[in-house]
């Protein structure tokens, strides 16, 4: 097994059981990784709706139990925008308790690894945390995301969400760092936080103009 696999095997042992535990439990923010119920999920998330501008297709990559599919969409609507959401979660069995959860969406939710999955279409939009990969692949993530995932003039709005496990200072928020680090020329950033507290950084960049 190499390294890399070791993350992703560990990523699940993590997430996987607290996640549908949560779910069963009627916890949907905690089935989505977060505590404190819905109203402190939409205090740290809604700012994702900022770096939406435009109707389009939308893939959320670590989608988990689909949560921030449905409030993003309803967000994002506010603004009179019209966003098609896509789900794709690392863990076959998150996946799958998200589609019964939104079974209307459920042919709109995948199961893979970002670095090997193959997308059937091309989005609008797509949404990632830098810790769906290890430290060393966040450029190739970044990479691979831009020339296969995204219409000509697509939108990549990658995120850091705290807490989080310890990074080296090149790894550290804000968001716009790390692209930054990159070469990459973002188009915006944002960040969430709750009594003063770092809660979500978040950059965006376009294809158009990366």
């Amino acid at each position: 097994m190499s390294e890399n696999d070791d993350y992703y095997r560990r990523t699940i042992e993590l997430l996987e059981e607290s996640y549908l535990r949560a779910d069963a439990q009627g916890d949907v923010a905690g089935g989505s990784g977060s505590g404190g119920g819905l109203v402190r999920w939409e205090r740290k998330r809604r700012v994702l709706a900022g770096a939406f501008d435009n109707d389009g297709t939308w893939l959320d990559i670590g989608c988990a139990n689909g949560l921030l599919m449905e409030t993003l969409t309803r967000w994002t609507a506010e603004s009179g925008l019209r966003i098609e959401p896509y789900g794709l979660d690392l863990s076959s069995r998150i996946a799958e308790a998200a589609r019964r959860r939104l079974p209307h969406w459920a042919d709109r939710i995948w199961a893979g690894n970002v670095m090997t999955w193959e997308p059937p279409m091309r989005f609008d939009y797509v949404t990632v945390i830098a810790d769906c990969v290890p430290p060393d692949s966040r450029r190739d993530l970044v990479d691979r995301l831009m020339a296969k995932f995204l219409n000509p003039n697509g939108r990549l709005i990658f995120s850091i969400y705290i807490p989080r496990p310890p990074e080296p200072p090149a790894e550290a928020p804000p968001a716009s760092n790390v692209l930054r680090r990159f070469g990459l020329h973002f188009a915006g950033e944002a960040e969430a936080r709750i009594d003063g507290e770092l809660k979500v950084s978040t950059a965006w960049l376009d294809k158009r103009g990366s």
